[in-house]
Order: C-alpha cells, then sequence, then structure tokens
C-alpha cells in the first residue's frame, strides 16, 4: 500500500475531479447562503437545498459574467467546475456564470421574440402612431384588482377632471391572461369609441411579465388601429409589448400623467394667451389711430383750397421751364447729329484699315500653308509613284523579261505546279502577245544536272 502525504491526495484528487466529464462541466441549481464578497474580487458563498449544501467560489474574472447580482436566499442556476481546495482539503465548485433559476430559459425566449419581431420591422418609429393631445375616451386594458386601475384613476382625477375611461378588464397573469388581452384589444377597436389605450400592469418577476412578451400580444397591440401606450411592470422592466406600442410609459402611473395634460396648466395658458391677445389688440389700436391723427391734420385735407388754387401756377411755370428745355435740345441737335457723324467716319475708317490689314496678313498665311502642304503632298505623290512603278510587272517586261498566264483561267503562272504537257499558255511580251503550248516541263535541279553532264571533263 502506498502511503501518501495530504498535499498528495488532494493533488490527486483534484486531478481526478478535473477528469471526470460529469464534475468538469456542471449545471447545479440551488439557494445562495452566506454570500461574501472580498476587496480581492472573489466572491465566496453556499449553494444548498433542503437536503445538502455544496461551497462555490467566483473568481472576478467571472463576476462580469452572472446574469444576477447575487443575493443570500436567491435561487439560482450556476455553471462551473468542481474541484478541492487543496490547503484546506474543501470540495467547491468553481463558478463560470449565475442566472436566476427558472428565469434563464424565459430570458432566452423574450430574445429570440424580440430580435424577430424587430427584424420584421415591428419597433420601426415610422409605422408607430402619434398619441392625441386630449383624448375624449381613454381606454385601459388591465386588471380590476389591485393598486393600478386605482392610481390610473386617481391621477387622472387630479389632472382633469371630468375625464372619461372605459375599463376592458383582464387577468395580467396567468395561462389565460394572453387570450383576454388580444380579445380585450381587438373589443376595443371593434367599438372605436376610445381615442387611446393603455395597457398596463404593475411590477413583478420575469415570469409574472411573460404575457406582455407574448408574440399573440404583440400582434395584437401592432395591428391596433387606436394608439396603444404600454405601461407594463417597472421603470426598469422592458417588455415586448413595450418595443411593439406606439408609447411607452415607464410605470402606469406615468402612463396616466402622458395621456392627459394638466387641466390647470391648459387654463393657465388660455388665461396667458387671452392677456396676450388683449394687449396685441389695444397696441394695434392705437397704432391705428396715431396713424389717423396724423393723415387728418396733413394740409391736403386741412387746406384744401390753397392746394387746389396753387396747382395752374406751378403748371404754368412748368410748361414754361419745359418750352426752354425743348429749344435748348433743338438749337443744339443739328450740331451733336455733326459731331457723331464725323466720330463715326472716322471710327468707320480706322475700323476697314484694321481689317485690311489683317486680311492681307490672313490671305499670305493662307497662300504660304497651302504652298508648303501641295510640296509636301506632291513630294508624298512621287514616292508613291515610284513604289507603284517598281512593282508593275508590265515594267519587268519591258526590262526584257516575259509574264505567263494560264489561256483558258487567266490565272497568272509562278511554278512548274500549275503547269501540264499540252497545257494552253499565254505570254506578255513588251511589244505584244503570243500563244504557246506546253511540250516539256523541266525542273531546275534536272536542268543544273543536265548542264553539268554536257560540260566537258
Amino acid at each position: 500500500m502506498t502511503i501518501l502525504s495530504v498535499s498528495e491526495l488532494n493533488q490527486y484528487v483534484a486531478r481526478i475531479l478535473s477528469q471526470d466529464s460529469l464534475l468538469s462541466s456542471l449545471r447545479v441549481e440551488g439557494e445562495i447562503s452566506g454570500g461574501k464578497l472580498y476587496i480581492s474580487g472573489l466572491y465566496y458563498f453556499t449553494l444548498k437545498d433542503s437536503k445538502a449544501q455544496i461551497s462555490c467560489v467566483c473568481f472576478k474574472s467571472a463576476m462580469s459574467n452572472l446574469g444576477c447580482k447575487p443575493v443570500d436566499g436567491q435561487h439560482v442556476s450556476i455553471t462551473g467546475y468542481a474541484t478541492i481546495y487543496e490547503q484546506g482539503g474543501r470540495f467547491q465548485i468553481i463558478v463560470r456564470s449565475m442566472e436566476r433559476a427558472g428565469e434563464g430559459l424565459l430570458y432566452a425566449k423574450f430574445i429570440e421574440l424580440r430580435d424577430r419581431l424587430q427584424k420584421k420591422g415591428l419597433f420601426a418609429d415610422e409605422r408607430k402612431k402619434k398619441i392625441p393631445y386630449l383624448p375624449q375616451r381613454i381606454g385601459v386594458v388591465t386588471s380590476l384588482e389591485g393598486a393600478v386601475i386605482r392610481d390610473i384613476v386617481h391621477i387622472l382625477r387630479r389632472r382633469f377632471p371630468g375625464f372619461v375611461i372605459k375599463i376592458f378588464p383582464v387577468s395580467v397573469q396567468g395561462s389565460s391572461s394572453i387570450q383576454e388581452i388580444v380579445a380585450a384589444l381587438a373589443l376595443a377597436n371593434s367599438e372605436t369609441d376610445c381615442d387611446v389605450l393603455i395597457i398596463c400592469r404593475g411590477g413583478g418577476s420575469l415570469e409574472d411579465l411573460m404575457p406582455f412578451n407574448s408574440e399573440e400580444v404583440a400582434l395584437a397591440v401592432s395591428a391596433s388601429e387606436i394608439p396603444v401606450i404600454s405601461a407594463v411592470g417597472h421603470e426598469t422592466d422592458y417588455t415586448i409589448c413595450d418595443f411593439v406600442s406606439d408609447l411607452r410609459a415607464p410605470t402606469p402611473s406615468a402612463a396616466a400623467e402622458l395621456v392627459l395634460p394638466r387641466k390647470s396648466d391648459l387654463l393657465a395658458n388660455m388665461d396667458m394667451y387671452c392677456n396676450r391677445m388683449k394687449m396685441l389688440l389695444l397696441h394695434a389700436l392705437a397704432l391705428a389711430d396715431s396713424k389717423l391723427k396724423h393723415l387728418t391734420e396733413r394740409p391736403v385735407l386741412t387746406q384744401g383750397d390753397y392746394l387746389i388754387s396753387s396747382r395752374p401756377q406751378k403748371l404754368e411755370l412748368f410748361g414754361w421751364r419745359l418750352h426752354i428745355c425743348l429749344n435748348a435740345v433743338s438749337a443744339n441737335q443739328p450740331i451733336r447729329i455733326a459731331r457723331l457723324k464725323d466720330r463715326m467716319g472716322k471710327s468707320y475708317l480706322s475700323i476697314l484699315q484694321n481689317r485690311s490689314v489683317l486680311l492681307d496678313k490672313g490671305q499670305n498665311m493662307l497662300r504660304a500653308n497651302i504652298s508648303q502642304k501641295l510640296s509636301r503632298e506632291r513630294l508624298r505623290l512621287d514616292k508613291l509613284a515610284a513604289k507603284l512603278l517598281a512593282l508593275d510587272p508590265n515594267a519587268v517586261v519591258r526590262r526584257g523579261y516575259a509574264r505567263l498566264s494560264c489561256l483558258k483561267t487567266g490565272r497568272a503562272i509562278s511554278s512548274l505546279e500549275q503547269l501540264t504537257i499540252g497545257a494552253d499558255i499565254r505570254i506578255y511580251l513588251a511589244d505584244g502577245i503570243a500563244d504557246a503550248g506546253i511540250k516539256e516541263l523541266y525542273t531546275l535541279e534536272l536542268l543544273e544536272n543536265s548542264q553539268a553532264e554536257s560540260l566537258p571533263d
């Protein structure tokens, strides 16, 4: 039997625990007890149920992964792995994450539905309807039990006495609450006598608020023709109904304050606007009275006879002045015309001289350019003629050669392969054409061999 030290035994047990597939990845549910957070960031607590308990430790790096703030007495579900604290020999769980027991799945469903409805566009601002400023009839979809409806009525009575409210009683939690809320929204829209709807309930756990996180309620709120204010839970609670509704209120009491303004504020504003209108009217009347007084004091009204009697004298004076001006203009007109003619003649002569000089320069430049271009084109034409002459087959014939073609087809002959014995050919010479027939065909190689044999030894 091997004798082990205490540390060796604890190390061996820790190694066995780390190799176990179940203990290396645990999910345990229980109640927090004796939790303590140290300055170093370590959080120690005991997880227990009715029959047993186990020590747990959460390192500082894992505290950010906790889905909830750990509190003694809280029922939670943790994930982690089992190990042994070697120095103390204590069996414990190293916690990786934590969430409230029973709410993790509900929260996951909430996130999935929220993202899906958001992709469909149900949360878009452009589809939200405007809440009326002074609704004549307010519909409330909530439970008749509890303090919510009493708070809403109390706040509305305090803010705007004489309001009209219509209650659509429903269950706000439980198995039948979803169908009741959907039916209440459908009933309110079918009656069409409400200007705005408030759908509300008090605070509660995530499980309590799940009817307002259902797809059925979200679609019913989205389809409502009447603007909907959602006021579910406390200020920190957010539900799918809040996102789909036309306006979210943090609490039911806040919804009552948002749906109606204070009547006293409206009356005070009316008094203020009435006083401003009175001041503006008095100011306008005073200004009009001042203008009227100024007009009545003008000479045209107070001294009308004097003004009329002085008009003929002024008219005679203006006529005399006009006559003098016309005579002066008539006397100076011939002189001005002569001066203008003289200036125009000089200007035209100068312009014609300048244009003549420019025209001569242009003609000289045009002649020079045409001459240069003709010289270049003539030289280019001579070069092309020389090339054409060099390529002319008749020129070759004139130098003592002959050109052959097939008599039937007219195609030029350049090789023995195009000829057969007895074929008719046409011979083009410098001074005429001759037709002939082929008697024999000799290749160049055959001719060279025959010449070599004919040479004397």
